[in-house]
């Protein structure tokens, strides 16, 4: 299946992910308070811990691994159940650890940290790295869709009031497990159940442990920041927290789907050796990623201001410069995500990725403890934006001998340039009074179509592809 439909499928379902927080976010908001919301994300934080030990790195080491021996059912088939009962053995591990960590913990979470727990299960049973391995994004869309509407069905039906933030904590965990067993369900007939071989459980064991520590910092400076926030400050500052990396979050799905797309094809790739193929691929990525983020971010700082107010309601103003300030991680993030796992995992490069991660996290641990308690909320948000882009320039240091970083930013310049100009425009643009919801609306529509002109203008190779993409898709449905 060919990379543009399976991004295709992927971005369907990042718009899905985008648009079911648009309805819900408003509704929680409002029905429940900051403290109960904040409670949530802290608990999460929390479990997430436990969660990446079950998983231990397994589900993007399947990815790869698997993507090789497509070709070669037999083989392919016993290696995904290898790697499946290695999954199993970790999971065993990290939910003891987690009952012994909540028979020591004694604290009035405990209800939601047992519900939490549930993420836990999730974990083993998530064969989404078979699907994507096959790259049948389409199975993955189509689960994360009707689960996401599930989700929202019973969140409008059963959340009622501020003490309903247990059903809110129970409809987030039950909606994936509902969606891990349709895909069990799904699941090729010619995989049936074949018997472990030890030996190969080993090797697939330390294989995902190498990508482990490296998925673990991560996690660091992505769960720690809400941990460390309730720790040194307190729950409703969590929840502001929480909601401006959501966002964000959303809007960088939108960039970043292209992600789990390549994996499996640029592993394929590199199986292969086919140099020049690899080449093309990361250099149409890397123009696409920066040309997305950058109109991204500019039209994220334009519209906030009026934004958040109507979003996220009078409890949650704070969030609006929270979200302004932590943006640019959208940029770095999606520079990361390409040079880290697009290029440093298929090419089992993860020594490179662990010291890049690491970097970043020891940064964003740092930080945190110096900034969030004078700052809150605030201070854990510069200490992701630092960490993000360290964890990015150590990257590009450590593939500059991989790829061709001169060859890759030498077009940088006419996006910033172009994003630029917009924002100066959309600023001017802000002081006629159109309202709030017209004004959001004009800044969308005027700041896209600026800046696909202004990079038509400066003659940009991955504008003009977008372009004839779209020019063929109407050409397709008037025809």
């Amino acid at each position: 299946m060919g990379i543009a439909r399976n991004y295709v499928y992927n971005v369907t379902l990042t718009i899905m992910n985008l648009l079911i927080p648009f309805v819900t976010t408003p509704y929680i908001t409002r029905v429940l308070d900051p403290e109960g919301i904040g409670s949530v994300a802290f608990t999460a934080s929390i479990v997430q811990y436990f969660v990446l030990l079950a998983t231990l790195g397994i589900d993007l080491y399947g990815t790869r691994e698997l993507a090789v021996l497509k070709n070669n059912p037999r083989e392919f088939q016993q290696a995904f159940w290898n790697i499946f009962f290695t999954k199993l053995i970790t999971f065993c591990i990290s939910f003891g650890l987690f009952f012994a960590f909540i028979a020591f913990y004694r604290t009035t979470y405990m209800p939601l940290f047992l519900i939490q727990s549930i993420s836990i299960v999730n974990a083993l049973i998530d064969i989404t790295f078979l699907y994507s391995s096959l790259e049948d994004f389409k199975s993955i869309t189509i689960r994360g869709i009707v689960v996401r509407i599930i989700g929202v069905g019973l969140l409008f039906t059963l959340v009622k009031k501020p003490s309903d933030f247990y059903i809110y904590a129970v409809i987030n965990v039950a909606t994936g497990t509902l969606g891990n067993i349709w895909m069990w369900l799904k699941k090729p007939k010619e995989l049936e159940i074949v018997k472990p071989e030890l030996k190969q459980i080993k090797e697939h064991l330390l294989g995902s442990l190498k990508l482990f520590i490296p998925l673990l910092a991560i996690q660091v400076y992505v769960v720690l920041d809400k941990t460390m926030v309730g720790i040194l400050s307190n729950e409703s500052e969590v929840a502001y927290y929480d909601m401006s990396q959501r966002l964000v979050k959303m809007a960088l799905g939108l960039v970043t789907a292209i992600g789990p797309v390549m994996i499996p094809r640029m592993s394929n790739i590199l199986a292969q050796e086919r140099e020049e193929e690899k080449t093309r691929y990361v250099k149409n990525v890397f123009e696409f990623v920066t040309y997305s983020s950058v109109i991204i971010i500019v039209l994220i700082v334009t519209t906030m201001q009026d934004f958040v107010p109507i979003f996220f309601g009078s409890k949650f103003l704070k969030v609006k410069e929270l979200i302004i300030y932590v943006s640019p991680i959208i940029l770095f993030i999606s520079w990361s995500n390409l040079f880290g796992m697009q290029i440093m995992v298929p090419m089992k490069k993860e020594k490179y990725l662990t010291i890049s991660v690491l970097s970043g996290a020891i940064v964003n641990f740092t930080m945190n403890m110096i900034l969030i308690p004078k700052y809150k909320a605030l201070g854990a948000v510069i200490g992701t934006v630092v960490a993000e882009f360290i964890v990015t320039f150590v990257q590009m240091i450590l593939t500059h001998k991989i790829v061709n970083l001169k060859s890759l930013y030498s077009g940088v310049w006419k996006h910033f340039l172009s994003g630029l100009l917009v924002l100066l425009f959309l600023m001017v643009l802000r002081k006629i009074n159109f309202g709030s919801v017209g004004r959001i609306l004009m800044e969308l529509l005027i700041g896209a179509v600026l800046y696909i002109l202004l990079e038509w203008l400066l003659k940009t190779d991955i504008n003009n592809i977008i372009l004839k993409k779209i020019h063929a898709i109407f050409v397709g449905v008037f025809k």
